[in-house]
């Protein structure tokens, strides 16, 4: 069926060209193509974000992959829990793409952008998914089903990370002016600067 992978993952019109059936599939597709037992999923502040992390869940699950929904984090939140609990990932969002568009952005262990090879052995193995090739003649039942948990606590970790990214050093003193474009930033970019002792003016973060 052609290349689907952009040089950022896969994106598209949400619930048109970015269905919620592509990505069952395609959540299926890299259960099956990445070696883990689990995998961290977040998303960005687009109302098709749950839908589509619900699909994209809902497929690793059901290859026997267990999930863990980290909540509205930005890209690069995704990438640091990654590294840290050296466990592979996604991000639902489409960056800057208008906001009915959206797309799924995969991390390999390590918060690390996928290597080519493993991109090209996602996207074999979802063409055999949408042209209902199964891998074998029973799915994973019972005990074998992947499970879905929640991590409230994924943001404060990120936040946690940045402040101390800093090593001690302060921005007190500094007024800044920061502009979160309702995104997924919006509760986590104002508190860092102020816990860093900058006086904050945030606009923008209602998303």
């Amino acid at each position: 069926m052609g290349v689907r992978f952009g040089t950022d993952g896969i994106r598209g019109v949400a619930n048109a060209e970015l269905g919620a059936e592509l990505v069952l599939a395609l959540g299926r597709a890299t259960a099956r193509a990445l070696p883990a037992r689990s995998f961290l999923v977040a998303r960005d502040t687009r109302q098709s974000g749950p839908l589509l992390q619900a699909a994209l869940s809902a497929g690793l699950a059901s290859e026997g992959a267990d999930v863990v929904d980290l909540g509205v984090l930005p890209t690069p939140g995704v990438a640091w829990h990654c590294a840290h609990r050296q466990l592979p990932g996604a991000v639902i969002s489409a960056s800057h793409n208008p906001f009915s568009d959206n797309g799924v952005k995969l991390f390999a262990s390590g918060g690390l952008k996928l290597p080519l090879t493993a991109e090209s052995a996602v996207e074999e193995e979802l063409d055999r998914v949408l042209a209902h090739e199964g891998r074998g003649p029973r799915p994973p039942t019972g005990h074998a089903v992947g499970r879905l948990s929640s991590d409230p606590g994924a943001a404060g970790g990120y936040i946690e990370h940045l402040v101390n990214a800093l090593e001690g050093r302060s921005l007190e003193g500094m007024r800044v002016v920061v502009d979160c474009a309702n995104g997924a930033a919006s509760s986590i970019a104002p508190v860092v600067l102020e816990r860093l002792g900058a006086v904050v003016e945030a606009i923008a973060c209602e998303p």
